[in-house]
């Protein structure tokens, strides 16, 4: 469809609707031919479809845990996963009803060894250092945060199976991450939470890690059986 056409349809005025599209193909949800000046879906529709698949069971059992975690601590919890090397996508989150409103959407994207979840996944990636390097150097931090730095919380994340990411990737938001592993051993999919960081610095921290990392045991454990 064309602009026009597709403006019409939804009976809203082309500046908008360019907007959106716009964002839709910077995601890969919407594919745009300059020749014909038409719009059509993109492969970013196959890439969710896929992962939404590939993830269900994954969901399914994560569940339960993100509801009993962000109920006892308060915080919203998240289940994350790899959607292509490049990229990873919220699957699932539950944010409990007295939590920071932090806005979440299921299927957002993000690259891949972005936030508390991207230094996990990077943990047990076996990519070298320098592919590690080039990767990083693409990702957009809004706080400053050197490749040492960065690459020294990696190696901390697979020694201590905990990751968190302190305002680097979204300002004024911590993230923490674990690991969740696949039948291979790989590490494609984390469960986390996602809090402003004064609101987790009150939070009992310890206790609050040791939830994720039984609750990430327990989905590896069902996912390998």
């Amino acid at each position: 469809m064309s602009l026009s056409q597709i403006s019409r349809s939804l009976d809203i005025i082309p500046s908008t609707a360019l907007h959106i599209l716009r964002e839709l193909v910077s995601a890969r949800l919407v594919s745009y031919d300059s020749e014909q000046k038409i719009y059509r879906l993109g492969q970013g529709i196959i890439d969710l479809a896929q992962i939404a698949i590939k993830t269900d069971s994954f969901v399914e059992i994560a569940r339960p845990h993100l509801q009993a975690i962000a109920s006892s601590f308060n915080v919203s919890t998240t289940a994350t996963a790899g959607v292509d090397e490049n990229h990873v996508a919220l699957v699932d989150f539950v944010t409990p009803p007295d939590a920071v409103y932090i806005n979440l959407t299921v299927g957002g994207r993000v690259p891949t060894f972005s936030g508390a979840a991207g230094r996990c996944i990077a943990a047990y990636s076996g990519k070298t250092e320098a592919q590690l390097q080039r990767a990083f150097s693409k990702i957009r931090w809004n706080r400053p945060l050197t490749f040492k730095k960065w690459i020294s919380q990696v190696r901390s994340a697979k020694k201590e199976g905990i990751a968190e990411d302190v305002g680097y990737f979204a300002l004024g938001v911590t993230t923490l991450a674990v690991p969740v592993f696949s039948p291979n051993g790989d590490v494609t999919r984390v469960i986390g939470t996602v809090s402003i960081t004064a609101q987790l610095e009150a939070m009992k921290k310890s206790e609050l890690i040791a939830a994720l990392k039984a609750a990430a045991q327990d989905i590896s454990g069902h996912l390998m059986s």
